[in-house]
């Protein structure tokens, strides 16, 4: 039989008293969400009793019976007295409850008198040394009470620093009255901070404080209210994990100091030792309630569905009426009059936009006309191939801007013809339509438009005409290569002839065929093939001398374009994006990854060394342009598809290069817990995923996603975890314009699945699917799909799903897709706003198409467009377009950088 687990919540069962109280916002829940939740606590409760886990067996039966007395205390009670007692259970069961009560208690009381906490622990020690058990036990403390910082404080000869994490107004209005106190606001307390970036944002007059952690023989860290254990991703268990894992230059001398109940507890125990001592903040506490919200959906009714994502879509402005005022008829048409007039120039200001991008599409036209016709081109055969790409790719640019006015048009006309078909109404009711010069107006303006439209279709038909000569002349021209091509290669399989010989010589019986000989000095050389692979193998680190081919020119840092080696524009796109997240460029500029280098991994860290060269070299400020040829050639090395010249596509390139980065700085053990059983499935499954070691990039980029499945027949639960470093969202067939919202509610809305095996009713059952967020990244990737395999083809064709997806650039919020448990464990998850720093455009189809980026420069404070080896200033109402097809989101601290940055 197993022996009884060690106490550890208190020293008598009045300790235990706080730990079974009950929140104030859980009596606010509806009363079936209450009974859902006791029996998941009664769950918990039994567990911990089998377990012979004492203490916390009483402290959950103890919260099942006050649940219980909150159920029948409820409003709903009388109401749903019936479906209570079905959820509940009889009466039977509450005597075993309280029967179990008496015997814990019993025992802890003798237990507890019988002898300390600390002499129960080494007797549980023994026992389980005995067994041959290993407990991982804290040998030191880690946590003071009010009363022993205190006398740390009055200690003239500790050497000690505090460290605050509150929120930055809080820090300021109130404070601990101590020279070594450091306030470290909250909202730089996210995944993928570290210690030199925390001594960046703080204020000058703090940052000699911080930085006297590095001689300080004790730290001491403090929030508002904590209680017990780290909380995982809490502001203090970030801050912890920082100092652990993040502060690479420092060796602390002894184990941080965790203030029990934080510094909620310290004022109210000696408010004289503290600043405005009667100031109450506005943080919200943390409480012991998240065991209580595991039930994900309480009610399958408040699941919403995938088929509602587009359901709240805001309809177009209609003019409202006042039918019971026969006055207001008189004004009806000077009321719809004014809308219709500004959509009507709304729509001519669009028309003349329209007709510009239609012109200059005929321009581009023309050009590649001339290219094409003039056979005295002074140019080379690559100036030509590059000089015609690049007005393909502009072509493609503006043909997609055509489309988003042609859509905008469209949207408009519907606009028009619904106050239209409300004219009627008026009609028909017998409203009186006055101003008959607003009508005129109105029919003259729709005159303009219809004479814009067609100068528009004028001026199209020509480009189509020159587009068909154009494409007609290059299919010309390259069946023309074709021929010259297998010419050659008949010619080249030929035998070769012998020379002319006299009569009398007799000729050979055979001619064989010149043997090719192979230059072995063309090979790559030793830094780019198989002896820098040797080097790695053997786990030797050295400098490569790399050849990024620049071209040599004065630009602002971070501005540098990167050169088009063949199709490479997905990767140029991707390498942009990334090299404007700016916690990881930074962590690659100041060379801290070297620290954390994985050799033993497949790619053995030459992928994440030659991505930290490339954005060291796009960000020394000294080259117009670069190409990122060893990069390049080690991907090449290990997915064969990226290493040609072929069109691949940024989002799978972009898939695995992060797989990759994080593999190669996989180093860092994931902070250690006394025991997995502390921790929620969510964290063992996020610790598996890892196999037990994070990476700066895992930090940054990669959240957690719950799979909840209920059955409808029963109501039973199912949750599983998946770990993703993207979002992947869905367009709507049907909507040529829609948010990114609705595309979120798409993918996170229920679903109906046939056939799940409920663990519960054993046999197969209809349920519902449902996704959450259970754990947010700090760099939030969000990717479209935009191609998809067609239906009617018969052979596999991709299509492109032009839609215009209208994305915020500030402020987007995440609140409402993140799982509620998770909510409930983590208050700060509702303070997480994302700002957009960076986006991957696709222009043209699947076939023939082309990659750029719009990326936000943190130095410059300006949004600009990236275009493989060009980089051009860009005005951020151009930033969200019909081609945007990867979005980089972040919810770190944004702020300019200086100049002066040293790049090492």
């Amino acid at each position: 039989m197993a022996h009884k687990k060690p106490l550890h919540m208190g020293k008598n069962l009045t300790d235990l008293e706080e730990h079974f109280k009950l929140g104030k916002t859980i009596g606010h829940k509806k009363v079936l969400q209450l009974c859902t939740a006791a029996n998941r606590v009664k769950e918990y409760a039994d567990r911990h009793y089998l377990d012979r886990d004492e203490e916390q067996a009483y402290v959950f039966y103890m919260k099942y019976l006050n649940l219980i007395s909150m159920i029948r205390n409820h409003g709903e009670y009388r109401e749903k007295k019936q479906e209570i007692l079905e959820s509940l259970g009889n009466n039977s069961q509450m005597l075993v409850i309280y029967d179990k009560l008496e015997k814990l208690k019993d025992s802890l009381e003798q237990r507890y008198s019988r002898c300390g906490v600390v002499q129960e622990r080494e007797l549980n020690k023994q026992r389980n040394q005995q067994d041959n058990m290993t407990i991982i036990v804290t040998q030191q403390k880690l946590s003071i009470n009010a009363k022993e910082l205190l006398e740390m404080i009055r200690d003239s000869k500790s050497s000690m620093l505090i460290i605050d994490c509150r929120a930055e107004k809080d820090l300021q209005a109130s404070g601990i009255r101590y020279d070594h106190v450091v306030g470290v606001p909250v909202q730089l307390l996210v995944a993928g901070m570290t210690a030199g970036k925390i001594h960046e944002k703080l204020p000058p007059e703090d940052k000699p404080l911080w930085s006297s952690r590095k001689v300080k023989e004790q730290i001491v860290l403090m929030d508002y209210c904590t209680e017990g254990n780290l909380r995982k991703d809490t502001p203090l268990w970030v801050l912890n994990d920082i100092l652990n894992n993040w502060d690479q230059d420092v060796v602390y001398k002894k184990p941080f100091l965790k203030v029990e109940g934080g510094y909620k507890n310290f004022q109210l125990c000696y408010p004289m030792c503290c600043r405005n001592p009667s100031y109450v903040p506005s943080t919200m506490e943390f409480n012991d309630d998240a065991r209580l919200e595991d039930i994900e959906y309480p009610n399958i009714s408040e699941i919403r569905m995938k088929d509602d994502s587009f359901g709240s879509k805001p309809q177009p402005n209609r003019p409202a009426v006042d039918r019971n005022s026969k006055v207001a008829a008189l004004h009806v048409y000077e009321s719809k009059s004014k809308p219709i007039t500004e959509l009507l120039e709304e729509q001519e200001k669009l028309m003349d936009k329209s007709i510009q991008n239609e012109r200059e599409m005929l321009s581009t036209e023309n050009v590649l006309k001339q290219i094409h016709d003039n056979q005295e081109n002074v140019m080379d055969d690559n100036e030509k191939f590059e000089e015609i790409s690049t007005l393909k790719y502009q072509l493609m640019q503006m043909e997609d801007k055509q489309k988003e006015f042609i859509a905008e048009n469209t949207r408009l006309n519907e606009q028009v013809q619904e106050y239209k078909i409300q004219e009627q109404s008026w009609r028909e009711s017998g409203e009186r339509i006055s101003a008959r010069e607003a009508e005129l107006l109105e029919l003259e303006a729709q005159r303009r438009i219809k004479e814009k439209a067609d100068e528009q279709k004028r001026v199209e038909q020509e480009r189509d005409r020159l587009a068909r000569d154009r494409l007609a002349q290059e299919r010309l021209e390259q069946r023309r290569e074709e021929m010259l091509r297998i010419a050659y290669e008949n010619k080249r399989r030929l035998p070769q002839q012998p020379p002319p010989v006299e009569t009398n010589v007799e000729e050979p019986a055979a001619i064989r065929p010149k043997v090719p000989q192979f230059d072995r000095a063309a090979k790559p050389s030793a830094n780019a093939g198989v002896s820098a692979a040797a080097d790695y193998n053997q786990n030797v680190y050295r400098e490569v001398q790399r050849d990024f081919a620049p071209v040599y020119g004065s630009v602002g840092r971070g501005l540098t374009g990167l050169k088009n080696l063949g199709n490479t524009c997905y990767m140029n796109s991707i390498l942009q994006c990334l090299s404007n997240t700016a916690f990881l460029r930074e962590h690659f500029l100041e060379g801290t990854f070297r620290q954390n280098l994985n050799r033993s991994n497949k790619t053995q860290g030459r992928i994440v060394e030659e991505v930290a060269a490339v954005i060291k070299a796009l960000w020394l400020g000294q080259y117009k342009c670069i190409a990122s040829k060893n990069l390049r050639y080690v991907v090449g090395q290990y997915e064969r598809q990226f290493g040609g010249i072929e069109q691949q596509d940024s989002h799978e390139f972009l898939t695995i290069l992060m797989d990759w980065l994080h593999s190669d700085i996989q180093t860092v053990p994931i902070q250690q817990y006394s025991s997995l059983e502390d921790l929620s499935a969510s964290e063992k499954a996020w610790i598996d995923y890892l196999k037990g070691m994070e990476s700066y990039v895992s930090n940054l980029f990669y959240g957690q996603i719950k799979s909840t499945v209920k059955c409808v027949r029963c109501g039973k639960e199912s949750a599983t975890y998946e770990s993703f470093s993207n979002l992947s969202l869905e367009l709507p067939q049907n909507a040529n314009r829609c948010h990114l919202n609705n595309c979120l509610e798409m993918y996170f809305n229920g679903e109906n699945i046939r056939g799940w095996s409920c663990p519960q009713c054993k046999s197969n059952q209809e349920a519902i699917k449902k996704l959450a967020i259970s754990r947010l990244p700090s760099i939030l990737v969000v990717h479209f799909k935009r191609f998809y395999a067609d239906p009617e083809a018969v052979a596999t064709v991709y299509k492109k799903k032009q839609n215009y997806v209208k994305f915020p650039l500030q402020e987007l919020d995440m609140t409402t897709h993140i799982a509620p448990s998770e909510l409930s464990r983590n208050k700060t998850l509702r303070a997480r706003r994302y700002h957009l720093f960076g986006v991957s455009n696709h222009y043209g189809s699947m076939e023939s198409g082309h990659y750029t980026a719009f990326c936000k420069n943190t130095v410059h404070q300006k949004w600009y467009k990236f275009d493989d080896h060009t980089v051009t200033s860009l005005d951020t109402s151009d930033v969200c377009s019909s081609a945007g097809y990867i979005l980089f989101y972040s919810s770190l601290p944004e702020s300019p950088e200086t100049q002066q940055h040293q790049i090492r």
